[in-house]
This record gives C-alpha cells, sequence and structure tokens, in this order.
C-alpha cells in the first residue's frame, strides 16, 4: 500500500443532474425513516471508474495487485449505506457520489473483508450527517491519499511463514496492523504469494550490484541501480513492498520518489 498522486479533478458525471437527483431522493429516504441498502444508491459511480483505474495505475489502492479492470469495484472509503462497527448508523450516504470518497479496490479487499467495516480510533466522534464534522473522527483504515501508508505498514520476509511476505504493523495506535490484517486483503494467502514471487528478481539485483562493486564494474553497478528505481516505481504492483526491501538492504537512496 502507497501514498496515491494527488486526486484529479472530480469528474463530470458526479456532476451530472441524474446525480444530484439520485442523492435527494436517498436524502429523502432518510427523512422519512427508511433503512438504506446497497440496491437503493444507483451506481452512477460505475461511469467513473475508469478515471480511478488511471489513477490508480490499474492496481487496487489497498492490497496494491494488478487485476482485469472487470476485477475491480469502485470503492467506498466510507461505507456509503449502515456500517457494521456501529449499530444503527446508517452509513455515510451522503459520501455515497462524493469524489473525495471514491477510489478502486479489488474485490477480495472491498467484498470479501473490508464489507461495510469503518472502525474508528478511541476517542472519536462518529459523523452520523452531513452536518456532522468528518475531521472529528480518526478512522483505523489508513487513507492512501491523506496518509502515506508506508508510515504505517511494513513487511517482513526472512524466515517467517514459510518465507512469505507478511505485512505488519509499525504504528502504536495499530492501525497499520488492523488495515494489513483484518480491514483489507493484503495479508490473504494470495495476495501475500504473490508478493512473495517477486524475491529472486530483487535479490538478482542486489546481488549483481555487490558483485560489481567488488570487480569494479562501474557501469554494471550504475545499470542495475537503476533497475532498483524503476522496479519500485508508484505504477508497479506491490510498490510498497518493493521500496521495503531495497530499503532494507541498504539500497533506500535509489528507491523511486514518484
Amino acid at each position: 500500500m502507497i501514498r496515491l498522486r494527488t486526486r484529479p479533478p472530480i469528474p463530470e458525471s458526479l456532476k451530472s443532474k441524474k446525480v444530484e437527483d439520485t442523492k435527494k431522493q436517498i436524502e429523502n429516504m432518510i427523512k422519512a425513516g427508511i433503512n438504506l441498502k446497497s440496491a437503493d444508491f444507483e451506481p452512477h459511480w460505475h461511469d467513473i471508474k475508469e478515471y480511478l483505474w488511471q489513477w490508480h495505475d490499474g492496481k487496487c489502492c489497498y492490497c496494491e495487485r494488478k487485476r482485469d479492470k472487470r476485477e475491480f469495484d469502485v470503492e467506498h472509503f466510507r461505507p456509503k449505506a449502515g456500517i457494521s462497527d456501529e449499530n444503527g448508523h446508517p452509513g455515510y450516504w451522503w459520501l455515497a457520489y462524493e469524489w473525495e470518497n471514491l477510489f478502486l479496490a479489488c474485490k477480495s479487499c472491498n467484498q470479501e473483508i473490508k464489507k461495510t467495516q469503518f472502525p474508528l480510533l478511541g476517542g472519536s466522534k462518529r459523523a452520523f450527517t452531513g452536518e456532522d464534522d468528518l475531521k472529528l473522527e480518526k478512522p483505523v483504515l489508513i487513507n492512501p491519499v491523506d496518509e502515506d501508508p508506508e508510515k504505517f505498514i511494513g513487511f517482513v520476509w526472512q524466515e517467517v511463514n514459510e518465507n512469505l511476505v507478511i505485512a505488519v504493523g509499525l504504528d502504536k495506535e495499530g492501525r497499520g496492523h488492523k488495515t494489513a490484517f483484518e480491514l483489507t486483503a493484503i495479508n490473504k494467502e494470495e495476495v501475500k504469494e504473490e508478493r512473495t514471487g517477486l524475491i529472486d528478481r530483487f535479490q538478482t539485483i542486489v546481488g549483481t550490484i555487490i558483485l560489481a562493486k567488488y570487480t569494479n564494474n562501474q557501469e554494471l553497478k550504475n545499470e542495475f541501480l537503476n533497475k532498483i528505481k524503476e522496479d519500485t516505481r508508484a505504477n508497479k504492483r506491490f510498490a510498497g513492498f518493493r521500496r521495503a526491501y531495497f530499503r532494507a538492504a541498504g539500497f533506500g537512496e535509489y528507491v523511486s520518489k514518484d
């Protein structure tokens, strides 16, 4: 999980009359005391999936897997209909069509694990209406735009669980741990296996640099140092782990900063 680039301008489709009409309809249902279901929300956000796809470099915003576009959902960071962590909460219905609340996530992260979870840290004040201040909330789930996930989630891979690459929490509040283990598919078995498959390539890069250093082959050394930068760019799958690996190997200064 890495920090995403600055969010692009809001797509025109989210400013359309049909979206405004749907938002008003949802608001009227809330005023009438109707408990909302996901099916009550017209899927206007599906029109912006291409925008999210381009912005996310075709990756899940959480686990960083690259998949066919059909295997992704438009993810509501704050769930739109009901919160499993808060009985009686109607969901953040007023944010259902807000650009700042939308991301691209794989079905494993969105449908299998996160679902309607949105826990808050102790001392937070949960927002129940559009008039409430979201700044008073302290979400457990890492926001990949507002925060740098690499400060919260690291990786271990040496002689742990048959050498699988496991994401671990780094912060004292436990947000990184819960994001990786409870709220997303970052540590799902197949995701760990896919991350682990990258290690052979990384070992080759590091080994070649060390060999080039001892044989005084500066050209070869520079070639493979450049490979580190290319291999850790934001558009690469599992960029967070890639960067962690090369930092741990002592080559952090060559990691991409994009």
